[in-house]
């Protein structure tokens, strides 16, 4: 007999934000320390810096995810699905799974390739949306294991993460600019601000990949991955923009936003990642 699976103790899955604003915050600050002193600028700039860089950051992250699911919406054609529509259904069995605090839209975009989105505002406001390849040529069981996938990403709050983590990388870039500092300071700060949060991208995407394979069991999750994997048709380069919130990798990202797909079969296989989430007691 089956052994049933643990269930997830979504209240744990969440979280709030404070901790990585902070974070941010305090990277942006060290960042700027580090421009001053590389360049040998005055400390005026600092100064200044502390108050703006935190500010424009807070501001354009907020401001950003407040239109993001309207505007994801609009540029990728998606035709939002009737709250019956079986892949409605799908999603929303899945959020209230996940004890989401309001039903995310549903959606089917026109594309050939397999992929699918997770975006919007947070747990309140978000969309899910497949590709028409995705729908014409994957089993039941891999969209299911696919919409976990994406309902993860917002039980988990990644859309807000990534939102926040480049509008204070783009703070800092915007900053240095105004002032001057020397180019190679732009270029240090940047290109490492870009590899942490193409780190930051990677790591959602295996702990996405762990919460649906406890929710459905590693099974589905593989599958998936599989013929995500062995797809022939490359995602568009009219969606390289939207590259980090999609469950497939774009080809031509100069960073890459998600792990390899073999790496990621492999952790959901050994269970890295899924063993560490939270459960109820």
């Amino acid at each position: 007999m089956e052994q049933a699976r643990p269930r997830l103790d979504p209240a744990r899955l969440k979280h709030g934000g404070f901790g990585q604003k902070l974070l941010l915050i305090l990277s942006a600050e060290l960042g700027l320390l580090v421009a001053v002193i590389f360049t040998g600028g005055a400390a005026a700039p600092l100064l200044a810096g502390i108050v703006a860089v935190p500010l424009y950051g807070l501001v354009m992250g907020y401001v950003g995810l407040a239109f993001s699911r309207g505007r994801i919406i609009r540029t990728t054609n998606t035709k939002l699905l009737h709250a019956e529509h079986p892949l409605t259904r799908i999603v929303h069995m899945l959020a209230a799974e996940l004890h989401l605090p309001s039903m995310p839209q549903v959606g089917i975009y026109p594309d050939d390739d397999m992929n699918a989105f997770a975006a919007g505002s947070g747990r309140k406001k978000a969309v899910v949306s497949f590709s028409k390849g995705l729908i014409e040529r994957c089993t039941n069981r891999e969209i299911m294991a696919i919409a976990a996938h994406e309902v993860a990403h917002i039980a988990n709050n990644d859309m807000r993460r990534l939102q926040f983590a480049w509008s204070f990388q783009n703070a800092l870039t915007w900053f240095l600019f105004v002032e001057r500092a020397r180019q190679i300071a732009r270029w240090m700060l940047g290109t490492v601000g870009e590899l942490m949060i193409m780190k930051l991208s990677r790591n959602r995407e295996y702990w996405a990949d762990a919460t649906a394979a406890a929710l459905l069991g590693p099974e589905p999750m593989i599958e998936a991955l599989r013929k995500l994997g062995g797809d022939s048709i490359e995602p568009p380069a009219s969606k390289l923009t939207y590259a980090r919130l999609m469950i497939r990798s774009h080809p031509k990202e100069w960073f890459a936003t998600h792990p390899p797909i073999d790496e990621r079969i492999e952790a959901v296989k050994q269970g890295a990642f899924t063993r560490r989430l939270p459960y109820a007691k």
